[in-house]
């Protein structure tokens, strides 16, 4: 995602109260969250509270959200708080990680030594193409999408997206045009050829409605009772 987007998100997000904030941020990242935890072998249990724990570090962390690109990159940070929840789970009690500080997590990017996880930057990209093509389809009328998902998801022939729509040959064209368009301004990066294809594996991967009920209830819970903690603290 483009890094504008990013530092935008992240500066709402150090504005505790902002709810619309805090909602698109779950909405864009909570499957790549489950989804990574469930491939390095968590349960569906296990991998709903590493939802949890990687929202609420996002939430402890927010003061310190400040887009540097001299400190890395946003998607590091959340990748090793995966990474070591999932870890955490294979110790004993007695040998998990100490939480780290609010500060102390986000300096966490700044290890450029690190070698590079491709597996979680290209979960990050598929989830992110996927959260802006969604955004995108409520910004649409339901026939425009509907010629976009057969011309270019189901790769179905022009003139047969235009007698399953109604819509023109010309309006299917503009329709394509325009939302491939829309997901570039809203910082998608990705090959008009290969669309298709890398949306289909991050829809492959979306977990059951049920969990995706499950993780939000759960997660709403974790947040307003550490708003409300946090607004004690405050007020001491």
């Amino acid at each position: 995602m483009h890094s504008q987007t990013h530092a935008t998100l992240l500066d709402r997000l150090r504005e505790a109260p902002d709810p619309l904030a805090w909602e698109e941020f779950y909405e864009r990242y909570w499957r790549l969250i489950f989804t990574t935890a469930r491939r390095r072998g968590c349960s569906d249990h296990t991998a709903e509270e590493i939802v949890q724990e990687a929202m609420l570090a996002v939430f402890k962390g927010r003061a310190a959200f400040r887009y540097d690109p001299g400190r890395g990159r946003f998607r590091d940070w959340l990748g090793t708080v995966v990474r070591n929840a999932v870890a955490a789970r294979r110790r004993s009690p007695a040998d998990r990680p100490q939480p780290l500080a609010d500060d102390a997590a986000l300096l966490v990017v700044a290890d450029t030594a690190a070698s590079p996880d491709a597996e979680w930057d290209r979960a990050f990209d598929l989830a992110t193409l996927a959260s802006l093509l969604d955004v995108v389809r409520h910004e649409v009328t339901p026939a425009t999408f509907q010629a976009f998902e057969l011309a270019v998801l189901q790769e179905m022939p022009g003139a047969d997206v235009a007698r399953v729509t109604g819509l023109s040959r010309n309006a299917v064209y503009l329709a394509r045009r325009r939302i491939l368009a829309r997901l570039k301004e809203l910082g998608a990066v990705f090959e008009p050829a290969g669309l298709a294809a890398r949306l289909r594996e991050a829809a492959d991967d979306a977990p059951r409605p049920v969990v995706e009920r499950a993780v939000t209830v759960q997660v709403e819970q974790s947040l307003l009772a550490a708003q409300a903690d946090a607004a004690g603290a405050q007020s001491e």
